[in-house]
């Protein structure tokens, strides 16, 4: 697999499918200083749907200017002001080295996955008229929902994200087909028409919220027979035999890195949250109640359970984690193994890569050329050799019908 880091888009991928020529775009520096609204509602244009052509949209409770939200998107706040914070991930939009090398080191999500839960839409509504990515980060799973969907309303409540959505995304999609909304997950049905949508998606964002209130929220916006999907990917697992003992080296990366930034760099407030964190990921998202009065086809699939899920558990915390079994009667549950499921294959140097950019305190907690880090991939090394490894991932997804 070739490095896309700092890669120049090529002729070849101007012309391919929108969403993979999202994921080599690069962010513009010019484009950072443009006049363009970012943290506009839904068009109140849209034809496709007479909800988001006739009530208002943008009910706004506070003063999100753009010169404010670039303001905010370009400047690293004093770790006074984030100790405490829950919004705790602070990474200047100009960055653009931080944010190609996080875009090329996720997971990509294949078609195969999204088609579970196009089918699973498909089989109650034959609507794609409205999605809500909620928790968008850079935008990978809106640039998909826009192939799909007449209009996609990419969510944040991190300016910062919201920007760099903003700016991979506009060359491939217009305000007509995504807008930008800064927004708690659990605050989105303050904003839009009751009954107005037909698909919300949440990656690696439930755990992050208060789930009672996100769900309210997410009841309230969905048209009867629409769907909710959410999911949660762990850390990448060693998908052969040969390496698999390498693993426990990934593992002590994780602990070593989450321990720095949750025991020593965090306040009561930001510890709660990854409290409230790590209890969702250890129950594989199980915790989530999905009460059988509003929802229905409640379906939940899990792949390669053999793998870790959560990014950090006790060992990292410092402090007791309990799980949570609220997988209600009649749901359907699944268990999949497949070591090919969104496979990478990287050296150790792009796996440094991925752990460089997975959280943006690791590098300050832990530090640059760390000698203990060093000599955890020198050990690696000796695993992996010069060449490639395969990894795969542990994935819990959960869908459910709005009644």
């Amino acid at each position: 697999m070739q490095r896309v880091l700092g890669r120049v888009v090529s002729d070849a991928q101007q012309t391919c499918h929108p969403r993979q020529r999202y994921l080599h775009s690069l962010i513009s520096h010019q484009s950072l200083t443009s006049t363009r609204r970012i943290v506009a509602a839904a068009s109140p244009h849209l034809r496709e749907d007479r909800h988001y052509q006739t009530q208002p949209l943008f009910r706004q409770k506070r003063n999100f200017s753009e010169t404010n939200i670039r303001k905010a998107a370009q400047q690293t706040p004093s770790t006074n002001d984030e100790e405490d914070s829950e919004n705790f991930w602070k990474v200047p939009a100009h960055q653009t080295d931080f944010w190609d090398a996080y875009v090329s080191t996720r997971p990509n999500y294949s078609p195969r996955f999204y088609k579970y839960i196009y089918d699973h839409h498909t089989s109650h509504s034959p609507s794609f008229q409205v999605a809500h990515d909620v928790g968008c980060g850079a935008g990978q799973v809106t640039a998909e929902l826009a192939t799909r969907f007449n209009h996609v309303v990419a969510s944040e409540l991190n300016e910062t994200h919201l920007v760099v959505a903003q700016e991979r995304l506009r060359r491939d999609f217009d305000e007509q087909k995504v807008s930008y909304r800064l927004s708690k997950g659990e605050d989105l049905a303050q904003y839009y028409p009751p009954k107005s949508a037909d698909l919300i998606v949440a990656a690696e964002a439930m755990v992050l919220m208060d789930h009672h209130l996100a769900l309210q929220s997410f009841a309230k916006l969905l048209r009867p027979g629409g769907t909710l999907a959410f999911w949660f990917y762990g850390r990448p697992t060693f998908a052969d035999k040969l390496h698999a003992k390498g693993q426990h080296l990934i593992d002590t990366i994780m602990v070593r890195n989450w321990a720095t930034v949750i025991q020593k760099d965090s306040g009561p407030r930001r510890r709660a949250g990854f409290r409230r964190a790590a209890e969702g990921m250890s129950s594989w998202l199980d915790y989530v109640p999905l009460d059988s009065s509003t929802w229905t086809d409640v379906h939940r699939i899990k792949w390669n359970t053999y793998g870790t899920l959560p990014f950090f558990r006790e060992e990292a915390c410092g402090f007791p984690i309990k799980t949570e079994y609220r997988v209600g009667e009649g749901e359907k549950t699944e268990t999949i193994e497949d070591l090919e499921w969104w496979r990478n294959d990287w050296d150790v140097e792009q796996l440094k890569d991925y752990f460089r950019v997975l959280f943006p305190g690791f590098k300050d907690a832990v530090g640059e050329g760390n000698e203990e880090m060093e000599s955890i991939y020198d050990e690696l090394r000796k695993v992996m050799g010069t060449g490639e490894a395969a990894f795969t991932w542990p994935v819990a997804l959960v869908m459910a019908t709005r009644k």
